[in-house]
């Protein structure tokens, strides 16, 4: 059992310690603000449990180098899809993604517009989001979120897919980007697995 002195001991290189990570990482940001290589949200996160001593520096590599990128984006198509083109679209898609190991979900609705959330590997996952920018299926292709977190939202799909009705899809993307802009918005029920687990993640970036 300790001492009364020695618990004070340990609490001060505790201290000392934690004092010491944060001087190196205020000074590692520093040195890459406004640089391609400023740390984005997830890195800062995981800086900060290594800060407090909840992992080591061997931990935050490690989950830097495992990190899944989510992408999710809307467009609308620039044609009407019938149920054939959305299954032969739905085919390529998964069959790219299996190869790319991507996974993610896939949103359309009956007015032609899609939401869509591109998971895996951040070179992956840009390198397909830049295709569809150039795709001539699509146009009016708009960002809503590129961050990366710890795990998979879709991890047992190449590609989940969901054909909403109008109402139920424009609700969807409002939330989205009302909450990509911090503005309130109503809630609404939406019942569809895929795209309550959607809701749920996005909310907590």
């Amino acid at each position: 059992m300790l001492t009364v002195g020695e618990t004070q001991e340990k609490i001060m290189k505790e201290l000392a310690s934690e004092a010491q990570r944060r001087r190196a990482i205020a000074w590692a940001v520093s040195l890459t603000t406004d640089t391609k290589l400023a740390p984005t949200p997830y890195e800062l996160e995981l800086l900060e449990h290594y800060a407090i001593g909840e992992l080591t520096l061997d931990e935050v590599l490690y989950r830097l180098d495992s990190r899944v990128q989510h992408l999710l984006y809307r467009s609308k198509a620039t044609g009407h899809f019938s149920p054939e083109q959305l299954t032969e679209l739905l085919e390529q898609a998964r069959a790219n993604n299996a190869r790319c190991q991507l996974t993610g979900l896939l949103c359309y609705a009956s007015t032609g517009d899609f939401v869509q959330v591109l998971e895996g590997s951040a070179l992956e996952v840009h390198a397909l989001y830049k295709r569809i920018q150039q795709d001539s299926r699509h146009q009016h292709v708009q960002l809503l979120r590129d961050q990366a977190t710890a795990e998979r939202w879709f991890p047992d799909w190449q590609m989940a897919f969901v054909q909403a009705d109008a109402p139920e899809f424009f609700w969807l993307v409002g939330y989205l980007e009302a909450h990509s802009n911090n503005l309130p918005l109503p809630q609404l029920p939406i019942t569809e697995p895929h795209l309550r687990t959607l809701l749920a993640q996005f909310s907590n970036l």
